[in-house]
């Protein structure tokens, strides 16, 4: 590749390659990173005329040479947005996914119709992406992020220094082992894939984010029957829980939550395709 050359035909050839390669939503991917590390919107990706130095080409080719061994653009840009936030995702945490929006939007819901001072559990916080983004929106709300990763909980409180949020707390705990109660609103989207589907996963998924968020390595329920046997003794009088659901038919959840609860108890709040995402249990 020459010394110089126009970022307009650079993206041609590099999506030739993404191309060539089968890597998923090539431009879009590429996109991302030619933003990202040229600081720049796609505007002005595709209405100026950038000439792009020798030094920048060979930092961007570092970065699609990765984007073609299949890493997520996420962890190669180290940022992901979510819910109109930027977070930092360095490779080894969990990427969050747009369909946890719901979640968020669940919460949101919810306190904004309770006007008191809530206490709030995020569990398998990860990123932080899901408290962050609901404290963000209620200042004046205290907040608890909870994670068994250290590396997770590292970057949590990162991106909660990048979003200059002083109303969260990170704790590195066992989920199953916390001494935590009263909680009146409790988050999780935990790992809900069970350990033989982690095979049949894309690649990029597969070997990239880390696996204990992808699944509680059984069949997939043990976050979700660890929350419900133990409702009582985690939520205060009035608590709710908001949990995240599997894209897959969650038969055997429902039928978890049938055995523990009465139907009037909990709901399911569906997502855009008009499937089961969330539960709300009170």
């Amino acid at each position: 590749m020459k010394d110089t050359i126009l970022l307009s035909e650079y993206l041609k050839l590099q999506l030739l390659k993404l191309e060539e390669t089968n890597v998923l939503e090539p431009k879009n991917k590429s996109e991302m990173i030619i933003e990202h590390y040229l600081d720049i919107s796609k505007v002005d990706l595709y209405l100026k005329d950038i000439l792009l130095s020798k030094k920048s080409i060979k930092a961007l080719n570092i970065m699609f040479d990765n984007l073609m061994l299949n890493k997520p653009v996420q962890h190669i840009i180290e940022k992901t947005y979510f819910y109109d936030n930027s977070f930092f995702t360095p490779p080894g945490v969990f990427i969050p996914r747009p369909e946890t929006e719901l979640l968020v939007d669940c919460a949101v819901d919810f306190l904004s119709s309770n006007k008191r001072k809530l206490k709030i559990l995020d569990l398998c916080t990860g990123s932080g992406c899901v408290v962050l983004s609901i404290a963000k929106k209620f200042p004046k709300n205290d907040f608890i992020g909870l994670d068994k990763s250290n590396f997770a909980i590292e970057v949590a409180e990162k991106n909660c220094q990048l979003l200059n949020l002083d109303n969260v707390q990170f704790l590195k705990k066992d989920m199953f082992k916390m001494e935590i109660n009263q909680i009146d609103l409790l988050l999780c989207n935990p790992p809900y894939l069970a350990k033989n589907e982690i095979e049949s996963l894309d690649e990029s998924v597969r070997n990239h984010d880390p696996e204990a968020a992808l699944t509680d390595f059984g069949d997939g329920t043990s976050f979700y029957k660890f929350l419900i046997l133990n409702f009582q003794s985690l939520m205060s009088k009035n608590g709710t829980m908001l949990i995240e659901l599997p894209h897959s038919p969650v038969t055997k959840h429902i039928e978890l939550f049938n055995k523990e609860f009465n139907k009037n108890n909990y709901t399911f709040l569906k997502d855009f395709e008009g499937k089961n995402r969330v539960i709300k249990i009170y």
